[in-house]
């Protein structure tokens, strides 16, 4: 099943945190709490990120400068635009922005529940993967774009979101060949 999500249709939230907004654009079912969720966030301000306890996180910087992030005792990490950084939901994280607000791209998941492939397509030239997840999404960070799911031809607009659910043993993702592509790509499968 191949669903188009389109920016209007993503869910403004306050974070827990209560700290700003997170536009949520996509859950697992479920009550209060989730399995996964994927958002995007507009952070104005450095300071602390809100705790997903028993989650697994991954970010990545879509717009503005960058931020760097100080998580736990670890080294600080600085996060420049298409960056991608893996922490743990439980960790004390403060970001600190380098140069003015940001935009990023956020997989919040349970680890015992979902193994999480995050990565970024970019570029022009013809690229094709295979997945076996049960769920694949593909965010578009860029300008319009093509993507060929099997043999289905989907045009996605500047933020909107393919999800794409398992309905074969294998998916075949193909960005074809011209097509300028600023795209995430998040795949879960569960354990």
């Amino acid at each position: 099943m191949i669903e188009l999500i389109r920016a209007d249709q993503y869910t403004k939230m306050l974070w827990k945190n209560g700290a700003g907004f997170t536009l949520e654009i996509a859950r697992s079912q479920g009550d209060a709490d989730f399995d996964w969720r994927i958002s995007m966030a507009d952070v104005t301000t450095s300071g602390p990120f809100s705790l997903f306890p028993n989650k697994q996180r991954i970010i990545s910087v879509l717009d503005g400068k960058g931020m760097v992030l100080h998580v736990d005792d670890l080294p600080a990490k600085t996060l420049n635009q298409g960056d991608i950084f893996a922490f743990h939901g439980e960790s004390q994280v403060q970001s600190e922005l380098i140069d003015g607000a940001i935009r990023d791209l956020n997989l919040i998941y349970d680890p015992a529940k979902f193994h999480a492939r995050f990565q970024r397509v970019d570029g022009t030239e013809e690229q094709t993967f295979l997945s076996s997840a049960d769920l694949i999404f593909i965010f578009n960070s860029g300008s319009d774009t093509e993507v060929m799911v099997d043999d289905h031809s989907v045009q996605l607009a500047a933020h909107e979101t393919l999800k794409i659910e398992k309905n074969t043993a294998i998916t075949s993702v193909h960005f074809p060949k011209n097509w300028e592509k600023n795209c995430y790509v998040i795949e879960l499968i569960q354990r």
